[in-house]
This record gives C-alpha cells, structure tokens and sequence, in this order.
C-alpha cells in the first residue's frame, strides 16, 4: 500500500523513523493500534500535497513514538505547503506547531474557533477556572497519614518471546504509582500480575484485589449507562461523596440514559474510569491509558478526579499513561520498563518522580523544561540550547525551577 501511494521519494525515510520495516510484510488488519496509527502517519507523509492534515497522530502511541511523530510531521513543511493537526496531548502540541487555534464551545451545540496565535501567546477566558499544572496543589494534600503498606516479590513472567522480569518493590496506600516505558515493554503484563495472573514461579503469585480498567474498552453491556452504573456499582453510586467526588466531575448526568453501545470513544473512557473507582472492596486501582479518546480539558479533570479519588479512600493506584502532563500531574512514584519493546524488558522498583522521569528521559533522549508562567512541562527542541544544556547536565526533567 505504501509503494502504491508513493509520490516523495522518502519512503524508506518514514519506515525507519516511523519504526515499520518490521511490519512492511504483514496484514493490516494484523497490526496493533499503534503500528496502525504509524503506518497511517506513513502514508500521509510519502504523498504530495499543499495542505496535510492529521487528526490526533498521538493516540496509541508512547511517550517516544509521539516526539518522533512530531518530528516526522514537522519534516514534511516546505515554503509551500501547510500542516494542520489536531492533537489533545499538550506537550505534543506544543513540540509540534508554529501557532494554535483553539476551539471552545459546547460540545455538540456549538464552536468557535480563534485566530492563529503563535504557542505561547493564545489565552482567552472561555473556562471558569484557569488550567493549573502545579503537581501538588497545595502542601495539606501531602500530609496524608500512609499506614498500610505493601510489597511485591521479584518475579518473571514469560510471553511467547517476550520475558519480563519485575524487580520486587513496596507501595502504600494513598498512592499512585505511574508506569512509564514505550509500548511493548510489558506495562499491561505487570499490572495484570499484580491482578494475579500467574507468573513463572507459582510461589510469587498475588493475591491483592484489584480493579482494573483495562486498554481497550469494548461495550457488551445491553442497556443504558445507568443500568450499568447501578448493576456493577451499585453502593458506589448511591454514595453522595462518590456523586460529588467522581460522577459530576465526570460529567456523565447528560449520558445516563444512553445505551452503552451508541457511547463515543470519550463517553466509554469516562465510564470505564468511573467503574474502576466505584469498585468495592479494593486495595489496589489499574488504570489503563485513562487518557485516551479524551480531549485535553477532560485528561485534566479525570487527572484530579483520580488523584482525590485516591487521596480520600487511601487506596492505591497503578497507572500507565502515555499523556506526559497527566503522568506528571498524577504520579507520586514512577515505575521505569526499560529494555527491547516485544523482546525483553526489567521493571524497576517504584522510586521518586524527579529520579524516574530522568531516567526514563535520558533512554529516551528527551529533555522537558518548566513553563515559568503556568508550571506546564515543555518538550525542548532537539538539540536546542537548553536540550544541550540540560543534557550535559544530567536534567532531563525539572520538577520545581
């Protein structure tokens, strides 16, 4: 399909950075999601055209894979052609475009569209309250009292040709614990150890209870949200603290009565992310890429809904997440997978976020930088002064300036 679509001469180009000399011979219908969005990527690339347009390149791919997107996309510009995007992952946006145009209304009744302003510049009030990426909101929420506290064991588990090896590690509650590492590094495979799948050695099995909300969402169910919400989670949703704490932040009164099946993409994800949490008799919360299909002002709002969720019931959570500001928003320790995606990778224990973000940072060759004004972490451009800077100096991610 590639060679029938060739119009650059920059195929072979856009396999290697792309990462698809691998899957040139397979299927399509045999690809995963993000080979699929690469492969998409790809194709739009290799053609000649005066205006490309890419609707949310970010989605299924990892922290790595969107920088390189990014890069590829940005490749294409000449004096005269444009490039369109439309992108919810805010650091990807920003490493991306020259200017922005941003939509506001209400959804499904109206929108508006600004004029173009360059990345920084663009700030009218159309929310009631400003967007924060402070990671702790104030100094109160930290003062939580950890009193249970949880260990896991080093252990194995072997996948066809994929091992992942999990260097044993403690957790307390009250706590969220992000994943980070490229696709195939067996993120998925850890959590569902510790949902107690079994892993090499029989002895190392776990035994914790677990709610998870996995990957991918496919709704079976044949009635309305509200039957759902009330056959999973009934006591959750009769709660008035889970109503004020999670449901309404949510926002799922306007699709209570719509069946589960006619959902969006968004609508799913806000209701997996809410019968995750409503779950009873819990220790340990998985939460699986809760930001995709949401746009950027629902990844905030779903950020704090865990985040407070977490703090009040002194539950713990596991999350993977791909969306740098929301796994930086929400992370309190960080597990790293390092190693070779669908071959082998090492897990290593939770540790401290500034220490993790660097390491994973430096595998990845990235370096982010502090909004002075709004706090936000900001890809630096490769190879720009403050890249060379922070990497000469071991930074490669600054949690308070």
């Amino acid at each position: 399909m590639l060679d029938s679509k060739l119009e650059l001469d920059n195929k072979q180009k856009m396999c290697d950075e792309l990462e698809l000399n691998h899957v040139l011979d397979r299927d399509i219908t045999h690809l995963s999601g993000g080979e699929l969005q690469r492969f998409a990527i790809a194709m739009s690339c290799i053609q000649k055209a005066d205006v490309y347009m890419f609707d949310e390149p970010s989605s299924y791919l990892d922290i790595k894979q969107r920088l390189k997107a990014a890069e590829v996309i940005r490749s294409l510009l000449t004096p005269d052609c444009y490039v369109v995007a439309v992108e919810h992952d805010l650091s990807v946006l920003d490493y991306l475009s020259d200017f922005i145009c941003c939509l506001y209304g209400k959804p499904s009744m109206y929108g508006v569209v600004t004029m173009p302003y360059s990345v920084r510049e663009e700030n009218l009030r159309f929310r009631e309250e400003s967007l924060s990426f402070k990671m702790v909101e104030n100094a109160e929420e930290l003062l939580v009292d950890k009193t249970r506290h949880y260990s896991y064991p080093s252990m194995t588990k072997t996948l066809g040709g994929f091992k992942l090896t999990v260097e044993g590690g403690s957790f307390t509650d009250s706590e969220i614990i992000v994943m980070l590492g490229e696709n195939g590094t067996g993120k998925t495979t850890f959590v569902r150890l510790l949902a107690g799948d079994t892993p090499d050695l029989e002895t190392d099995k776990q035994t914790l209870s677990v709610s998870l909300k996995p990957q991918t969402i496919s709704p079976k169910f044949p009635g309305t949200v509200r039957m759902l919400l009330i056959k999973s989670i009934k006591a959750a949703f009769m709660h008035p603290q889970f109503q004020t704490d999670v449901l309404k932040p949510m926002s799922l009164e306007n699709i209570m009565d719509q069946e589960v099946k006619t959902l969006s993409g968004g609508e799913l994800q806000r209701v997996a992310i809410v019968l995750a949490l409503g779950k009873p008799n819990v220790t340990v919360y998985l939460l699986d890429e809760p930001s995709s299909f949401l746009d950027s002002e629902q990844r905030i709002i779903a950020s704090k809904v865990i985040k407070r969720f977490i703090l009040h019931a002194k539950k713990t959570a596991f999350v993977i997440e791909h969306d740098f500001i929301m796994a930086t928003y929400l992370a309190d320790r960080v597990i790293v997978f390092e190693g070779q995606p669908a071959r082998s990778a090492t897990a290593t224990p939770p540790q401290s976020l500034l220490s993790g973000m660097n390491r994973f940072l430096a595998s990845l060759e990235i370096t982010f930088r502090r909004d002075p004004t709004n706090f936000r972490p900001r890809v630096n451009k490769m190879n720009s002064i403050k890249d060379r800077e922070q990497k000469s100096a071991g930074n490669y991610f600054f949690l308070e300036d």
